[in-house]
């Protein structure tokens, strides 16, 4: 019996974000690339992230959560590693994030494709607890290559933003077992 999709999160990846990934960083407020990490605002993401990062761990004093994600390779070999989820810094207090990303072969270890619209980060968790991390690219999410109500969700959060003044970093998730999803554009 294959495994069903019981939920999926996706972060947009801007340009201060694609240095990240890299280990180099922009230092620009505007378009992140400080910090090598991924933020989320904690009130509205906090209690679906938990959903996928399940496992509590403790690092120079402080707690944090991580969780073990699959993933593939720059060869398409599937792989495991872990990601961590940390709560927010006091320096970003409404912030909660996912740490280390340029130090995580899931993440900052294979390329990103620039040349298919935007580019989303995506863990998915499974029924049977593994949780995949991909990046979701808008041509494939306007293709159909991915579940119907997830891309959906992406891009009507896409739309959503765009009528917004100024450029809106796009992230949410939705919940396949309940059929609701959720979109932030900050």
């Amino acid at each position: 019996m294959n495994a069903r999709t019981v939920l999926a999160v996706y972060r947009e990846i801007i340009e201060g974000d694609l240095l990240k990934l890299v280990a180099r960083s922009n230092k620009s407020e505007k378009d992140g690339g400080g910090a090598r990490d991924l933020r989320f605002p904690w009130k509205t993401f906090r209690p679906t992230m938990h959903r996928i990062f399940t496992e509590n761990g403790v690092e120079r004093g402080k707690q944090f959560r991580w969780a073990e994600v699959t993933y593939l390779d720059r060869n398409n070999v599937l792989e495991t590693t872990t990601l961590e989820y940390w709560p927010p810094t006091p320096s970003r207090p409404t912030e909660d994030r996912i740490a280390k990303v340029s130090a995580s072969p899931a993440l900052g270890g294979k390329p990103v494709l620039t040349d298919q619209g935007r580019v989303f980060m995506v863990l998915t968790k499974f029924d049977n607890g593994i949780v995949r991390c991909d990046y979701a690219y808008e041509t494939a999410l306007r293709a159909g290559k991915w579940a119907t109500e997830f891309s959906s969700q992406i891009l009507n959060c896409m739309t959503a933003a765009s009528a917004r003044k100024g450029h809106r970093t796009v992230q949410g998730y939705y919940d396949f077992t309940s059929g609701e999803g959720f979109c932030h554009a900050d």
